[in-house]
């Protein structure tokens, strides 16, 4: 899937992890491994499920990175390791199997490409659809987004309480 439903998961993860984050005391490292662990289990399931790309790579890689940043500049400092943790997670995979394969094609540069790590990003496991067919994939990403809306929602206060008032 693109970068931004991983970072959409990423900040569902969020949500849910900063619950017991919210006071200004020093996060457990437990924590940070835990979060991170999640971020890179999602990124699998999103991947696993049948999709299409409907942005372009180009777009969403500056389009995440710019969320990204926001996201940092957006929540409070003690949070900030936190939520910068699981969004790595759940975009470390494309980073580790993908970039040097992109980074060529934007650059038209020349990194070595090795094989995947990733068993999500195998032709045989991942759920990237190869052909024009992407009616199951627009579902996918609709019900994706409604999901993590969803329990977004239902943890607004622990958001609320870890965000800086802009």
């Amino acid at each position: 899937m693109n970068v931004i439903f991983h970072i959409t998961a990423g900040v569902t993860i969020f949500s849910l992890v900063s619950k017991k984050e919210t006071k200004e005391d020093k996060i457990n490292l437990l924590v940070y491994v835990f979060s991170f662990v999640l971020g890179v289990i999602s990124h699998g399931i999103l991947d696993y499920i049948p999709h299409c790309y409907p942005l372009n790579s180009k777009v969403d890689v500056i389009l995440g990175l710019f969320i990204i940043l926001i996201l940092l500049y957006v929540v409070k400092e003690h949070v900030k390791l936190l939520i910068a943790i699981i969004l790595l997670g759940c975009i470390s995979p494309d980073i580790i199997d993908l970039s040097p394969k992109i980074l060529n094609s934007i650059f038209d540069i020349n990194l070595p490409i090795f094989d995947n790590i990733f068993p999500w990003h195998f032709y045989d496991y991942s759920g990237s659809i190869y052909n024009d067919d992407c009616k199951v994939s627009s579902l996918n990403h609709l019900l994706t987004l409604v999901f993590c809306t969803i329990i977004i929602f239902f943890n607004r206060t622990n958001l609320q309480k870890v965000l800086n008032k802009i």
